[in-house]
């Protein structure tokens, strides 16, 4: 079902597309030889630099070939460039050996681009740019590029949407939130500094700007890289840690999940949200000591005892990631991760403001795990009862105002589909969902 869905959304990217070029190719005014040449130096530009493309550790691609392309567009509105950028994409698409429907859905989307902006910088009186021109075209545009941006955000996160089921409007949110759009506001200047160039100085010097261009995409491939890398390791670790409970696989993945989701919600910025979920990640780390790997296999309630000692986890967690330097800025909410508002939590019995924020919204989404899971001696609640649990607790476990903020209609919307989307393809309670597999060990809300 999803692949039918897939094709069709492809199907539609590939009508957009040629409705687009069939729009610039009646609307704009007929090219010249010049623009001609213009255009195919600008697709070319744009092929080799998405050939260069790499990708990004979340899912995307690092590409900068939206700079020659957009400054075609600003030195050619007119239906070569985009021609030439279906043709780039195209080849490009070849070279990179991506699969038929993926490249088909490449090209079409920045065709769709191109073709639009092209439209929307002609329709706001943009003129082929020129060195005395370039002030009255700063407007038109900007439009294009607003245009073009649009555009390719909606069309990938409208292919992410339906592959995953997740709310179209939730991964516009990622797509176009943060520092995404820091990143777009600093390209207007790049794309007409590279247009400008071109019309002042001629294709062999304006093309050699490039080169410190792709330098940096260098340096920038292989800081993600070793991102990515670190990542990796960081998930490997916590998978061998939770190989040691039936009952909690992909439980810290879960958490990850559900702790950035509420970190946007509540309005953290892009890094501290990214930091959140690295933490959240992590909160379970200290379970890797020996002495709770006895416990952690058990299937039935803990005992007192057996509880007490399950407490240290949190800290013997925050003793291990403060090894890391670059962890620094984590450590004290992985230890406070199982404080409570009304200071009744462990290990330092904290309250209220006291409590990292960061942890107190890793206790949420631990929780929303703990509830949303089967225990072979209870059965996973439902989101509605899950909900109804948490603003019962609100001033005793949670900080209130984070559960004001989560448990309204549209957010906690967004909490269900989360939900619903870790654990696809399980079994459903009828109503209100209750997810059956992946349980983690409670006591009251939330055991360890």
């Amino acid at each position: 079902m999803t692949e039918a869905r897939t094709r069709y959304f492809v199907g539609g990217t590939v009508a957009l597309a040629a409705a687009a070029f069939a729009a610039a190719a009646l609307l704009l005014p007929p090219a010249s030889r010049d623009q001609v040449e213009a255009a195919v130096f600008f697709s070319l530009a744009g092929c080799v630099a998405h050939v260069m493309a790499y990708r990004l550790p979340r899912g995307g691609f690092g590409d900068i070939m939206f700079i020659p392309l957009l400054a075609g567009v600003a030195v050619v509105p007119a239906l070569p460039i985009v021609t030439g950028t279906a043709i780039a994409m195209g080849v490009a698409e070849y070279l990179r050996k991506n699969a038929p429907i993926r490249a088909l859905f490449n090209t079409s989307q920045l065709t769709a681009g191109v073709g639009l902006a092209s439209l929307a910088y002609f329709a706001s009186g943009g003129a082929p740019l020129s060195a005395g021109t370039w002030v009255s075209d700063l407007g038109p545009f900007v439009v294009a590029f607003a245009t073009f941006v649009v555009c390719n955000a909606v069309l990938f996160a409208g292919v992410i949407s339906t592959n995953t089921r997740e709310p179209l409007s939730d991964v516009l949110f990622r797509v176009l939130g943060g520092a995404s759009i820091v990143y777009d506001l600093v390209g207007i200047p790049l794309v007409l500094g590279f247009a400008y160039a071109y019309v002042r100085i001629g294709w062999a010097w304006s093309g050699a700007l490039l080169i410190p261009l792709f330098g940096l995409r260098l340096v920038y491939k292989a800081n993600r890289e070793l991102q990515t890398v670190n990542e990796e390791l960081l998930q490997l670790m916590v998978a061998a840690i939770e190989a040691r409970d039936p009952y909690t696989s992909g439980h810290s993945q879960r958490v990850a999940e559900y702790s950035e989701l509420i970190a946007s919600t509540v309005g953290l910025g892009a890094r501290a949200t990214q930091r959140v979920r690295t933490t959240a990640l992590l909160h379970d780390v200290g379970k890797i000591h020996e002495e709770f790997a006895v416990v952690l296999r058990k299937p039935a309630r803990l005992t007192e005892d057996e509880y007490e000692a399950m407490k240290g986890h949190a800290g013997k967690g925050a003793q291990l990631v403060a090894k890391v330097s670059q962890l620094a800025d984590i450590v004290a909410p992985i230890r406070a991760h199982h404080e409570a508002w009304d200071g009744s939590g462990y290990p330092d019995r904290l309250r209220g403001e006291a409590i990292p924020v960061w942890a107190r919204i890793i206790a949420i989404a631990d929780t929303i795990d703990a509830m949303t899971t089967d225990r072979p001696y209870r059965r996973a609640l439902t989101l509605d009862e899950v909900r109804a649990e948490i603003v019962a607790k609100s001033g005793r476990q949670f900080d209130p105002s984070l559960v004001r903020t989560l448990t309204t209609a549209s957010e906690w919307g967004r909490i269900e589909s989360a939900v619903l989307g870790a654990h696809h393809g399980e079994t459903f309670a009828s109503g209100a969902a209750a997810v059956t597999k992946h349980p983690q060990p409670t006591r009251d809300l939330v055991r360890t």
